[in-house]
């Protein structure tokens, strides 16, 4: 994980689940996150319950990425509660992991965690600039990017590489593929919206993202690209930006993503916490 994208995952946690929880904490921060686990001593005075629970929602207001350490203990939690109340009502997803389960269980659980934050993103260089600021944009809801123009190393099996990633996205993260009327003249992009569409095909949820970018025509000019193209728009839910400026573009599609996001990661608060 870069530095410069630095992503913080706030654990909701018991206090008395704080060494199984130092467990988790080690996990993430050996896939590049940096955890924020916590005990406020002023939890166990009501004089300042208020005042805490202003704090936590600030605190949580400001992370994109979050936890539910599950247990007993933070099943009668009045505090994980409020937390992850608070967490869905921001209409963010969180994660859980269940704080009794083998190792090995917590170890596929934080991978999974990692890879749902993931993005992959096709697009033609045309669209150079609307991509970079859409990164820009995703990054600050702590995305992680996959983008062949910069990650894809010299000398690679670009095609093994480029599989490798959709593989990884589409698993539990998401592909993002930018489409304007230059796609005729795109083999590479071509294959990769093949692959994409090959390995998700089969799947429930929505991972392959397809985006209408074009600055020079509508909606309905789609009907005049390849098959596949039409297919991927047909069967899942694309977002169209075509004539809008680029800022307007990226908000579009960064908001789009995080509902999406939350929509297919939504947790049954009363089955994680007591009523």
């Amino acid at each position: 994980m870069n530095k410069d994208n630095e992503i913080y995952v706030f654990l909701s946690h018991s206090h008395l689940d704080y060494e199984k929880v130092r467990t988790v904490r080690n996990l993430l921060e050996q896939e590049g996150y940096r955890p924020l686990m916590f005990f406020l001593k002023c939890l166990e005075n009501e004089k300042y319950e208020e005042l805490t629970k202003t704090l936590i929602k600030e605190e949580i207001d400001s992370r994109q990425r979050f936890i539910l350490c599950a247990s007993e203990h933070a099943k009668t939690s009045d505090w994980v509660k409020f937390e992850i109340n608070h967490i869905v009502s921001t209409n963010r997803p969180y994660e859980i992991i269940e704080l009794d389960a083998p190792i090995e269980a917590q170890m596929l659980a934080v991978k999974n965690f990692k890879r749902r934050s993931t993005v992959f993103i096709s697009a033609p260089r045309q669209l150079d600039a609307l991509v970079q600021m859409t990164i820009h944009a995703l990054k600050k809801n702590d995305f992680q990017m996959f983008y062949d123009k910069y990650d894809l190393m010299e000398g690679a099996d670009f095609a093994s590489e480029i599989k490798q990633q959709l593989r990884k996205s589409s698993d539990n993260g998401y592909v993002l593929i930018f489409i304007d009327e230059n796609l005729k003249e795109n083999s590479f992009q071509y294959f990769e919206i093949q692959c994409a569409m090959k390995i998700n095909h089969s799947m429930q949820e929505q991972r392959v993202i397809p985006i209408w970018a074009s600055q020079k025509f509508d909606y309905d000019e789609l009907l005049d690209l390849p098959p596949i193209v039409f297919e991927c728009f047909r069967y899942h839910a694309g977002i169209n930006v075509c004539k809008m400026d680029i800022k307007t573009s990226a908000l579009t599609i960064a908001n789009r993503l995080v509902e999406i996001d939350v929509q297919q990661n939504n947790h049954n608060v009363e089955s994680s916490v007591a009523e």
